[in-house]
């Protein structure tokens, strides 16, 4: 068990040195370019990757999770599965080439159709990379992972800045985006010599009925993703959809800059498991601690600092969407500890009660955005979208604790149930500081800086009251007796 838990420390640890490493390479080479490009020429950028980003979602086939699920797979069928996505990654890219031509002549100008050719080459070399960066995690390689990913962000920021300052224009985000693939395919091959042999696909049902639920389970979540901003553009305005979208964005940042450190870890670790559940189920009830107290941090932050975060993000101009956000804000800590349940389900190797708890988050999120369209007032409908998110949250863990574990709800969030209560009451405290405190918009990053300080002491307090100081200590005293070891 102990094992299982340190296994899982090092793995988020290294994730996190990789990722964040990532984020600054790529604001720094961001920044760059968007000192040497127009607006105009990012937007140009934007209108393809829509579709791009639809069509790499669909080629990825939920193989990925798949191969790192099934150690049991011979060479001979994950050369299958490789040249298999060597063939979708060929056609995916060629129908958006093949789109080009189109989007050119809807938005009336044929640069559309040199991107579309750039940005196909992209798509192959993502989805031939799906089957070696699967190995790699399936080999529990991470720190290899993020060399690849800080390499290729480094090297690809070079070309595209070199570009973009020799007048590339446009194509220098091409070369950014298409490079970055490029390398990351190269150096995956390079780690871990994909198997270029003959193929067989024999006796691999099991494979594609796990990768068959994953991919509709993705399919659901991308349309629950994106069909509120479909929505308030056609019912509330497209400046109702700005200030939600912006708002929306800026309050994931907290939750996908913390659980794209953890989830990535979660199946290769706990799939090693996967015939004793009680092993992971123990390790998972001490993961959602943790999480719950990650992200009750970041969510109070984000409420109680919410008219300094939006000024100062986006400027004055924004104040419209300080109270979206606070309420949007609100569904942090919970989506923080949401988001690992699919890596636990792929792990137990249950993609079928994943992709249920997709539809029925589907059915729950769409409802909600319906709702508040009818209603017709933008601070409402944020809050039904926020009251979907626990909906969802109590269904999901529901299910996986009664038909992936075996056990009951209760037995998931016990040692937990102490640090929610306090939590919650922090986050009412935020409200309060929220409300209350006056915003000097002159010294906006004192203001900010002020209430970060004094949210932490109220929630040093919270971790003291509930005996999660304790818990930490613990953690933090187990990872240096590993060290020593």
């Amino acid at each position: 068990m102990s094992n299982v838990n340190g296994t899982l420390r090092r793995s988020v640890l290294i994730n996190m040195v990789g990722r964040y490493s990532n984020i600054v390479i790529q604001l720094m080479v961001t920044a760059i370019l968007a000192r040497a490009l127009s607006p105009k020429e990012f937007g140009l950028m934007a209108v393809v990757s829509v579709i791009a980003v639809f069509l790499s979602f669909l080629s990825e086939m939920g193989l990925g999770p798949a191969v790192v699920q099934f150690g049991e797979l011979v060479p001979r069928q994950l050369a299958g599965l490789f040249w298999l996505t060597v063939v979708v990654g060929i056609a995916a890219g060629l129908a958006l080439s093949l789109c080009g031509p189109m989007i050119s002549h809807f938005y009336g100008n044929e640069i559309y159709a040199s991107i579309a050719n750039g940005i196909a080459v992209n798509i192959a070399f993502s989805c031939w990379a799906i089957v070696p960066l699967a190995l790699l995690r399936r080999r529990k390689r991470f720190q290899t992972i993020a060399w690849i990913e800080v390499s290729s962000a480094i090297l690809s920021g070079i070309g595209a800045t070199w570009s973009a300052l020799h007048g590339w224009g446009v194509s220098a985000l091409v070369l950014k985006s298409t490079s970055n693939a490029l390398f990351i395919f190269l150096f995956c091959c390079i780690c871990t010599r994909p198997p270029l042999r003959s193929p067989i696909f024999s006796k691999m049902g099991y494979v594609f009925s796990y990768s068959s639920y994953q991919f509709l389970f993705n399919f659901v979540n991308y349309f629950t993703r994106n069909i509120d901003k479909l929505l308030i553009g056609k019912f509330l305005g497209s400046v109702s959809l700005g200030i939600y979208d912006m708002s929306y964005r800026l309050m994931l940042m907290p939750i996908s800059n913390l659980t794209h450190v953890v989830t990535p870890a979660i199946q290769p670790v706990y799939a090693e498991h996967v015939n004793n559940p009680a092993i992971i189920f123990d390790s998972y009830r001490k993961l959602i601690r943790v999480l719950i107290l990650g992200g009750g941090l970041l969510g109070a932050i984000c409420i109680g600092c919410a008219p300094e975060i939006i000024s100062l993000g986006y400027g004055k101009q924004w104040s419209a969407a300080v109270p979206v956000f606070s309420i949007l804000s609100l569904s942090v800590a919970i989506q923080v500890i949401l988001s690992s349940t699919g890596s636990v389900f792929q792990a137990l190797g249950e993609t079928r009660l994943l992709f249920v708890t997709g539809v029925i988050s589907t059915a729950t999120t769409v409802s909600a955005i319906v709702a508040g369209i009818i209603v017709g007032d933008l601070k409402t409908l944020s809050l039904l979208v926020v009251v979907s998110f626990y909906i969802n949250s109590v269904q999901g863990f529901y299910i996986l604790a009664r038909f992936g574990f075996r056990r009951s709800l209760g037995e998931l969030f016990g040692p937990s149930a102490r640090t929610l209560i306090g939590v919650t009451i922090v986050t009412v405290i935020s409200i309060y500081i929220r409300d209350k405190f006056i915003t000097l918009s002159t010294f906006l990053l004192l203001c900010l800086l002020s209430k970060i300080l004094l949210i932490g002491g109220i929630y040093f307090v919270m971790l003291i009251a509930t005996g999660d100081i304790a818990f930490i200590r613990r953690v933090i005293a187990f990872r240096s007796r590993r060290a020593v070891a």
